[in-house]
């Protein structure tokens, strides 16, 4: 968490880089909230996904374990009135099962030792007929990716390279709902995952 702590407060900035594909994950993420959702966020950085899932949501529990992140992402909704913010743990969720209509875990798979069991806590929490939203980063071979080298420079380190096949394979062994995905290509490509809970 150290790392995380450290980049909180360039990590808007770092996002800039690869503006064109936060632009459309966070599009997409609004789009796929239905009016007047339940939603969690996980590993919820500095909030971006939280604040277009609560244009539409009827709350949002914007939620990381780093307290410097959401001390950002706090910063950033200070307006909004239907976000609140936890420290929570993405492997152990507090919630009861199918607490949630929307649940969102952005760009942190790719970060885990054991992604599949993030994977199954998320869909444990997530209401039947609901939406887990998991974009990740496709960084599969791009190690000279500058922003990719800033971040190594600065301790960042990935627990899994994927690339867009992989990335599908590891959801689809999840063994957890109808899967469908969406590349979104930019500086450090995206794939966006959906998984309906049936």
């Amino acid at each position: 968490m150290e790392f995380w702590d450290r980049v909180a407060g360039l990590y808007d900035f770092a996002e800039a880089f690869n503006s064109k594909v936060y632009r459309e994950i966070c599009a997409l993420t609004r789009r796929l909230t239905p009016r007047g959702a339940v939603v969690l966020d996980c590993a919820a950085g500095t909030g971006e996904l939280s604040l277009a899932a609560a244009r539409k949501a009827k709350s949002v529990l914007c939620t990381d374990l780093s307290e410097n992140m959401l001390k950002k992402a706090r910063a950033k909704s200070v307006r909004i009135g239907n976000i609140t913010f936890e420290p929570r743990n993405i492997f152990h969720l507090e919630d009861p099962d199918n607490t949630y209509d929307v649940v969102i875990a952005g760009n942190v798979l790719h970060l885990l030792d054991a992604p599949e069991k993030a994977v199954k806590e998320l869909y444990r929490v997530l209401k039947p007929g609901g939406r887990l939203l998991l974009p990740t980063f496709i960084t599969k071979g791009k190690s000279d990716s500058a922003l990719l080298k800033l971040y190594g420079l600065l301790g960042y380190k990935a627990s899994s390279d994927y690339s867009v096949e992989e990335y599908k394979a590891m959801l689809k062994n999840c063994g957890c709902g109808k899967l469908r995905t969406k590349t979104v290509d930019g500086f450090v490509p995206c794939c966006y995952a959906v998984i309906e809970k049936i």
